[in-house]
């Protein structure tokens, strides 16, 4: 797949008791953080990072934010000022994640202490489009209310995905069952057997990530029933 380097702004933060302006290293110019991109990332593929700006000799440190089972990387700035390249995997289930570099000194950086990051989507995205419907709107007569919906990745179906589909009243849980949708992405669910009282019911629409899609959950339109 075709790579091209993107360059990433720091997302500084001024090291405690500083109120001089940042002298970055060299002066006048913050560290940066370039790394190849490819047109989608699954999990298992390796990212390439190479950080600038930095001072010969310190120690750039990368990882995934908040993913302490994938390992950090580590490289020593060349004379250049920059890394060499530093690969690293991403995670293993797709969703949205948070690259970044450990805090870099002001005495690396030239001036202030700098993080550097940059969101990074692994996988695909996915949308849930959800409705609530009953065959009356009054207990008394048991009726019986069902959720149907589609699922979809931009403007493809996501077929054979199953998700759970939790009926709430007024925000509580009052029973919990599955569906799968089908080769267009739709799905639908009843909940028989169930006792129903007055007042406002929700469905929440949901699923977990796998190596291909990224978590999502939806709640749908509020139905009052009588």
């Amino acid at each position: 797949m075709k790579k091209t380097l993107v360059a990433i702004s720091a997302v500084a933060a001024l090291a405690i008791g500083s109120v001089a302006p940042a002298l970055s290293y060299p002066a006048g110019q913050s560290p940066t953080f370039s790394l190849s991109s490819v047109s989608r990332l699954t999990p298992g593929d390796t990212v390439s990072v190479v950080v600038a700006r930095v001072k010969s000799g310190c120690s750039v440190f990368l990882s995934w934010d908040g993913h302490d089972y994938i390992n950090t990387v580590s490289a020593t700035v060349k004379s250049s000022g920059k890394t060499p390249v530093m690969t690293i995997a991403t995670p293993s289930t797709a969703g949205v994640y948070t690259l970044m570099t450990g805090q870099i000194s002001g005495t690396c950086s030239g001036g202030s202490a700098v993080t550097l990051s940059r969101s990074i989507t692994v996988g695909k995205l996915s949308s849930i489009v959800a409705k609530l419907s009953t065959t009356s709107g009054y207990v008394s007569k048991n009726p019986t209310v069902s959720v149907s919906g589609t699922v979809k990745s931009g403007s493809v179906a996501v077929a054979s995905k199953t998700v759970s589909v939790s009926l709430r009243l007024a925000g509580s849980e009052v029973k919990t069952v599955s569906a799968t949708t089908n080769s267009s992405g739709v799905f639908s669910a009843n909940f028989t057997g169930t006792s129903y009282d007055a007042g406002s019911y929700t469905a929440v629409v949901s699923f977990t990530a796998n190596s291909t899609y990224a978590a999502k959950s939806k709640t749908t339109s509020v139905l009052k029933l009588r």
